[in-house]
């Protein structure tokens, strides 16, 4: 079976809080997020036996918050509290 979509560009779905987005908020599939030594952001693809890709990279400055979002709602699955963000 093959991927399509945004499916095929990684395992995980992750929010990353930014002003770049009119709203405040990208939605990006990635198998890993990664905080460079310059606190740049970048969105990784891995597949075992190719180059790892970056989907998406974002300059240190320009992103705030970066997490595991659920693909239902968009809000943090592995966070218990965070107010104004995730009401459990």
């Amino acid at each position: 079976m093959s991927e399509t979509g945004t499916a095929k560009y990684g395992n995980y779905y992750w929010c990353i809080k930014t002003k770049l987005s009119e709203d405040g908020e990208i939605f990006v599939m990635a198998d890993e997020a990664r905080v460079l030594g310059d606190g740049s952001l970048s969105m990784v693809r891995k597949v075992e036996g190719k180059p790892e890709s970056i989907n998406l990279a974002i300059a240190a400055g320009h992103w705030s918050a970066c997490y595991a979002a659920s693909v239902l709602d968009g809000s943090a699955v592995a966070v218990e509290r965070w107010k104004g963000e995730v009401e459990r």
